[in-house]
């Protein structure tokens, strides 16, 4: 059942004042309605004649429950033809339109509807139809990442600290020892799931664009790992691990998809993030931040990239 989120609506004159501003970055012709999908916006293409769209979800909950707000929010889309695996990544804080909700930040649609409405919500405001989605929390990427035996990451000087300080903290949630299996050096590491979590979870040293980057360094170090495995270790991995996550693909789609994905080149890997440089506006109102976008700029780069 999903929970429930803060609600957090702007007066009619912060909309206007915030739509004037965001509009006023782009030409006439970006100016309509606000954060819906204009007309002449054609749905990028789907399913499995050689597009797939599969929305990766990462939800904030340390317990079990795969309730809350998604945290992460990442669509992998497989282009079959082209060999190439592409990461879109969407800013928790982006403020759009929430079927029957009003506005509210993006990772809201999860926590009051689900992934269905967080999939319409992507539908209604980016033009994106999602073939399938696959939901995890803390706990199920854990599992994951130690079941493929840690992925390699990169890790900075002055990411130690921040990532050894949330692992802890998830250590002591779990009611295991502390200051166990932290990292003692920057450089490339193969980190551990609990590691991992911890790593893709970093803000306060930088911002959550830089956070979203790390989680995009994450989910093509997972990609990379899996897709590398043989045909038996990979059945054994999906089946074992099925339960871990939530999602609305069988078992059979689940080996189907990857097994298109070890056709793609791994060098062949692109990423984007909505919003893109320069067209979004920033705010901070009543205590909250929020992220509002320039619809005609996002809305073409989103489906330049998207494009097959």
């Amino acid at each position: 059942m999903p929970v429930q989120a803060e609600e957090f609506a702007l007066t009619e004159q912060e909309v206007n004042d915030l739509m004037y501003e965001v509009y006023a970055q782009e030409d006439e012709s970006g100016a309509g309605s606000f954060l819906v999908l204009p007309e002449g916006y054609e749905e990028p293409a789907t399913g499995y004649d050689g597009v797939y769209h599969l929305l990766l979800l990462g939800i904030d909950n340390p317990g079990d429950s795969i309730t809350g707000r998604s945290d992460t929010m990442l669509l992998a889309s497989l282009y079959a033809p082209q060999k190439e695996l592409r990461l879109t990544s969407f800013m928790r804080d982006l403020y759009v339109a929430i079927p029957g909700r009003g506005h509210n930040r993006l990772n809201a649609a999860y926590a009051f509807g689900g992934p269905e409405l967080l999939m319409r919500t992507l539908q209604e405001v980016f033009g994106i139809t999602v073939d399938g989605y696959v939901a995890v929390n803390y706990t199920g990427m854990v599992t994951l990442v130690d079941a493929i035996g840690g992925i390699p990451v990169e890790v900075a000087e002055h990411e130690l600290k921040p990532l050894n300080g949330i692992l802890d903290y998830y250590r002591y949630l779990r009611g295991q020892e502390q200051s166990v299996g932290l990292l003692t050096q920057s450089g490339l590491q193969v980190l551990t799931g609990l590691q991992t979590m911890s790593y893709a979870r970093i803000r306060k040293i930088d911002s959550d664009f830089e956070r979203v980057a790390r989680q995009q360094r994450v989910i093509e170090a997972i990609y990379h790992k899996v897709t590398a495995l043989d045909t038996g270790t990979l059945m054994d991995l999906v089946f074992a691990h099925m339960g871990d996550v939530k999602t609305d693909i069988s078992a059979a789609e689940a080996l189907k998809l990857i097994s298109q994905a070890k056709g793609l080149d791994i060098a062949q890997v692109r990423t984007l993030r909505i919003p893109i440089d320069g067209a979004y506006s920033a705010k901070m109102i009543r205590g909250a931040s929020f992220i509002v976008p320039g619809m005609k700029r996002n809305l073409n780069a989103l489906h330049a990239f998207l494009a097959p």
